[in-house]
């Protein structure tokens, strides 16, 4: 019996052979952020919340996603009326509130203005999980680069505090 060689069969050979692989899509992370804010307190204290992470734009949810490189974590500090510091989280994981809960209606959430949600739309509204109470972070603008920030946080039940603007800076 003879064999028959098609075209086809002898360039995927060669293909093999010489290590040719098919064109691939390279993926470049945006540069790191970090964001600040602060909500002062009773009696001189205050909290400080640092967040870092990278932001990618939104992406449809159909679209592969590769989340390697992509953490966010926030560290949470209370200092008190004579300066000493209390880190409450250090280095905790902030996720996509819309990964938390994909069926919330995310203007209910207390931000305040342009960092209120729309019921439908989660966009860079975050959670901590690790917050006993809630520990919810909106970031605006919500294409490009983060560049505010808003925190609110339920401190117990029933009692929230909320920052003022807190300001984004990108790495270069």
């Amino acid at each position: 019996m003879q064999l028959k060689s098609t075209p086809c069969l002898a360039i995927a050979g060669l293909a093999i052979v010489l290590g040719v692989s098919s064109p691939t899509l390279a993926l470049a992370l945006p540069p790191a952020t970090t964001c600040q804010a602060s909500i002062p307190l009773d009696q001189g204290a205050s909290l400080t919340y640092r967040l870092i992470g990278t932001f990618a734009d939104p992406v449809p949810s159909n679209s592969p996603q590769n989340p390697i490189g992509l953490t966010t974590i926030i560290t949470v500090q209370r200092r008190d009326r004579n300066g000493q510091i209390t880190t409450l989280l250090n280095r905790a994981i902030v996720q996509d509130y819309e990964q938390i809960a994909p069926d919330a209606d995310y203007s209910k959430l207390p931000f305040t203005g342009e960092f209120r949600g729309k019921p439908n739309d989660g966009s860079r509204l975050y959670g901590v999980t690790a917050s006993k109470q809630g520990l919810y972070v909106s970031l605006r603008p919500t294409i490009g680069q983060p560049q505010k920030m808003q925190i609110v946080h339920y401190l117990s039940k029933g009692k929230l505090v909320r920052s003022s603007n807190g300001q984004c800076q990108t790495q270069a």
